[in-house]
């Protein structure tokens, strides 16, 4: 019996010590933003409940001013959510088109307050394709979804293929562009390094490079078109053992 008080007074230290580590809980980084998948902010949430938000910005439209933000699944799928500011009234936004891909960037439009260009990976892995997507707020509650794709191609070098001095290969693709109008050309290849050439209506060459990430073997460069008409594209391996399959990607960068 003379034991029995220092046994509890035992077990109440081995409990006082134990139950912070128990009880604690991870704190989010100060910069998160959680939400669930009915657009409502919850810090608390679960990580199986959560979505992060990774783009916020506010808008006005026909004289009120509404919030569009977006936030990610830790599987990369996505939610666009809109609300009065502060999160208040917050909702989804529908767009199945997109919300399955992988979303890039969010970018607001700057000549239209009202919308922005989503940039979206269509499917998984270096070689997919990129589409540019334009969500327009004109009408709060019926969003105007645009593709701003000029031109999605999977090619392939190969024995045959027409070949420029030094013998390696290449293939010729054309869009149509605007004077002014800003285009981001991007050619991904599992395959082979490459050089992109861009030539405009008039002939003249406005673009020519080399794969900025040899190691990814990809290219990516967005340029200001100097007039109306069809241009050319010019994907070419640096040799003539550059061969194999390659994903070009042109879409605008404006509406």
């Amino acid at each position: 019996m003379k034991t029995l008080p220092l046994t509890l007074t035992l077990i109440s230290a081995a409990i006082t010590a134990i139950t912070p580590a128990v009880l604690a809980q991870p704190q989010p980084p100060a910069n998160e933003i959680y939400i669930d998948k009915n657009c409502r902010p919850n810090q608390q949430l679960p990580q199986l409940e959560r979505y992060t938000i990774f783009s916020r910005n506010e808008f006005t439209s026909n004289g009120q001013q509404y919030l569009f933000y977006s936030a990610r699944y830790q599987d990369g799928t996505v939610v666009l959510c809109i609300s009065k500011p502060n999160f208040n009234q917050p909702k989804t936004v529908s767009q199945p088109k997109i919300e399955a891909n992988f979303i890039d960037k969010i970018v607001q439009v700057p000549n239209n307050k009202t919308a922005f260009i989503i940039t979206v990976r269509e499917g998984n892995g270096l070689d997919t394709p990129m589409t540019n997507y334009a969500l327009d707020f004109k009408n709060v509650d019926r969003p105007k979804l645009t593709s701003l794709s000029l031109l999605q191609q999977r090619g392939t070098l190969k024995d045959g293929d027409p070949s420029l001095q030094g013998g390696s290969f290449y293939r010729e693709h054309s869009f149509q562009g605007r004077a002014n109008q800003s285009v981001t050309i991007d050619l991904k290849s599992r395959s082979f390094e490459h050089f992109v050439t861009i030539i405009a209506p008039s002939g003249n060459k406005i673009v020519d490079i080399k794969a900025v990430r040899p190691n990814n073997r990809e290219s990516q460069i967005t340029v200001k078109l100097p007039s109306n008409g069809t241009y050319k594209i010019i994907v070419q391996g640096l040799d003539r053992t550059s061969k194999g399959s390659y994903t070009l990607s042109i879409n605008s960068n404006q509406l």
